[in-house]
């Protein structure tokens, strides 16, 4: 039998895995600098020329069979992992795929490749990719490799070399090799991204986050210096760093990444350790936000604003070379665009606002493979858990800084105004204005400047309460739907309320006037159940009367009259719910604590919203317990109440243990199913309301302190 192999023309392969194979020429430029570091040279010297490219390294050089056998073997490649590097330092390998050296073809038409190995013979190699020679030569004898490149198939300016020497900047890590870049004879600076990272001039937070494959650990650590000593006395975290380890298996124990993940614990497994530097810092600070914020630097001198370049090993990926948002950070901070004040929603970083690098290795990180025409990565269920995991990470700082600004926020409530002010006296009598002293005509000014910032601190109060409502009303308006749809179905069962309740009594009549029940009820046909007629038919009245409780509490619940701010008993609010969630769950048990004079001006829906939130979340929490005890305590002062709700169930996930107001969040949820609103709901319509959460705890059972205002 004979073996047939493919053969392909020198022009066809260099069109195809040459000119195609590479979006830019700066690629293609930079796919030979690789070659040079994995030759293990010092030093690569790029000089471009309008008529041509030369490249000049001090590697390891090749040899006859080398080039023979390496070079011209299409899709081979003789590198391995990691090699003893010349300087000392091991080299991780960058090239795999044999491909590589068609970069060539992407520069130019006409190609010469001088080599020299120690103790070989220097040899040749020319091409104009239709016809190649070899030969061994003596004039090239310095050890290394020079190309020169020619018939170039882009033009070449200073403008353009410039562009390279900050693509090479971008994509080269390492300083196990130099690059020297020449346009002509003009030396052209390479500067590598984030060399040396300054806090306050390129950053405000370093945000460093390590991931532990064995221990599928993520390890959150930030260090800021974005706000004033002053803010500390005001902040419950300390503001110049946090850490925190997140356990991954109990983070994303409800989080599905793909139907085809069967084993999450392999997949954290499989992924591999890997590291991130990120850097954070916002364009400018607003007049009169940094004395709002306590901000210690209305700008950076020299903010970052790289993007996010993943790495792999020495070189960076293409296709996520910061350009691009491959975290996809725009996306997520659009479906929640909260500003960080926002006392209910979550803040997450623009695009705009965050720079740095990650780090994956060649083999640690084996399944984040190339595509196979190398401009990016194969989104797979590892590519989809890594981002994921940088999102885990990201969201830990966003919570941190968010805790920071809303507590420096609180001092930020308006004083009220002196009733001796100048400006209240002038605009009563404007003939004041003719007989004012010096010190009061500087009071005079100090004031209406006053007046003016806080014209524009209200103007911007207003556009970031219209960002919150607008993400308020998103959310919200997918439950109202579904409230609404209820409430027709409710309203058409209405109709039918007395067939519904009548029923059974009139088919055990009907069935008696057939002498048929008497026989129906004997032993010998009640012994099967789905042979039952009797019990199927008192089953059927048991979910019918449940309908009609389900239809009368529903309609009772959407009445106009419920948002109508009134003074109530409280204790009449809260043994009403207590009798609602109590006849329709047998196995709870609802104490209510609360003096029978207390007396508060709220609207009805408020403490219904409340608590019909906060008992469901305890029944599903619960569902496999035979019985669980509610307690609901409530004191009272003239304008707040004081509430404490706890259960003696199994109490917050262990990921919420150390953070519990995480649960406040929304779509944080514990329960695969969950839509991870109640609990944002509960917090939400606390805030309206002038009240907050004041503390969650969960060692045992969980319970929730808070307090209801009465602003609405």
């Amino acid at each position: 039998m004979e073996k047939l192999k493919y053969i392909v023309e020198d022009s066809i392969l260099a069109e195809l895995l040459g000119v195609q194979n590479f979006s830019n020429k700066e690629s293609a430029i930079l796919e030979l600098v690789k070659n040079a570091f994995d030759a293990n040279a010092l030093t690569v010297k790029i000089v471009i020329k309008k008529d041509s490219i030369e490249i000049v390294d001090d590697g390891c050089g090749m040899n006859r069979d080398d080039l023979a056998q390496n070079w011209m073997h299409i899709g081979k490649s003789s590198k391995g992992y990691e090699i003893n590097g010349a300087n000392g330092k091991k080299r991780v390998q960058a090239g795999s795929k044999g491909v590589g050296r068609f970069a060539l073809a992407r520069l130019g038409a006409n190609v010469e490749v001088f080599s020299h190995k120690n103790a070989c013979k220097s040899i040749a190699w020319i091409t104009d990719w239709n016809y190649s020679t070899l030969e061994e030569v003596e004039d090239y004898s310095l050890i290394g490799t020079k190309m020169l490149i020619t018939k170039l198939r882009d033009k070449w300016t200073e403008k353009t070399a410039n562009n390279l020497a900050e693509y090479l900047g971008r994509t080269y890590c390492d300083d196990a090799m130099k690059i020297e870049l020449f346009f002509g004879d003009k030396e052209i600076p390479i500067n590598r991204v984030f060399e040396k990272p300054e806090k306050g001039v390129n950053f405000s937070s370093k945000i460093t986050l390590t991931y532990c494959a064995e221990k599928k650990n993520l390890h959150c650590c930030v260090e800021s210096d974005e706000f004033s000593e002053e803010a500390q006395k005001y902040c419950k975290n300390n503001i110049y760093s946090y850490s925190n380890d997140i356990d991954l298996k109990k983070e994303y124990f409800d989080k599905s990444f793909d139907e085809e993940v069967t084993n999450l614990d392999n997949l954290l497994m499989e992924l591999g350790d890997f590291t991130a530097e990120l850097y954070f810092g916002i364009d400018r600070v607003l007049t009169g936000d940094d004395e709002r914020f306590l901000y210690k630097r209305k700008v950076l001198s020299n903010r970052y604003n790289y993007g996010i370049i993943l790495y792999r090993n020495s070189f960076s990926i293409s296709s996520y070379e910061g350009k691009k948002d491959w975290l996809g950070l725009g996306k997520r901070s659009r479906k929640s665009p909260a500003a960080a004040t926002h006392p209910t929603g979550s803040w997450r970083v623009r695009e705009n606002q965050i720079s740095g690098v990650v780090n994956i290795d060649k083999k640690r990180n084996f399944y984040l493979q190339d595509l196979a025409n190398r401009q990016g990565l194969d989104e797979n269920n590892h590519y989809k858990l890594f981002v994921e995991i940088i999102h885990t990470g990201l969201a830990e700082f966003e919570r941190y800084r968010q805790s920071l600004i809303r507590d420096i926020n609180k001092k930020n409530k308006p004083e009220p105004k002196a009733e001796d002010s100048i400006t209240a006296k002038v605009v009563k009598n404007p003939e004041t204005m003719k007989i004012l002293t010096k010190d009061e005509e500087a009071r005079f000014v100090d004031e209406l400047e006053g007046l003016q910032k806080e014209q524009r601190e209200y103007k911007k109060n207003i556009e970031d309460t219209e960002k919150r409502y607008k993400y308020d009303v998103r959310i919200l308006n997918v439950l109202a739907t579904s409230g609404l749809k209820a409430t027709s179905i409710a309203h058409e069962m209405k109709n039918d309320r007395n067939k519904i309740d009548g029923n059974y009594e009139f088919i055990v009549k009907a069935l008696k006037t057939y002498d048929m029940w008497e026989e129906l009820c004997e032993p010998d046909n009640t012994k099967v159940a789905h042979l039952n007629v009797p019990e199927l038919l008192k089953k059927n009245r048991d979910t019918g009367v449940k309908l009609l409780q389900f239809m009368d509490v529903m309609l009772e619940e959407v009445e106009k009259g419920q948002f109508i701010p009134e003074e109530y008993c409280i204790k009449e609010l809260l043994d009403k719910v207590k009798v609602n969630w109590e006849s329709d769950y047998a196995w709870i048990n609802i104490n209510v604590e609360v003096n029978n004079q207390v007396r508060f001006t709220i609207p009805e829906d408020v403490i219904t919203v409340i608590f019909d939130n906060l008992i469901l979340n305890s029944i599903q929490q619960n569902e496999k317990r035979n019985r669980l005890e509610i307690e609901i305590e409530v004191t009272a002062s003239a304008d707040m109440l004081f509430v404490c709700y706890r259960d003696n169930g199994v109490g917050l996930p262990d990921k919420y243990k150390k953070n519990p107001m995480k649960i406040l969040e929304p779509h944080e949820t514990s329960r695969k199913k969950g839509h991870g609103l109640g609990m944002w709901i509960v917090n939400n319509t606390l805030n309206m309301s002038g009240g907050e959460v004041l503390d969650i705890i969960s060692n045992i059972g969980f319970e929730i302190d808070f307090t209801i205002g009465g602003n609405l």
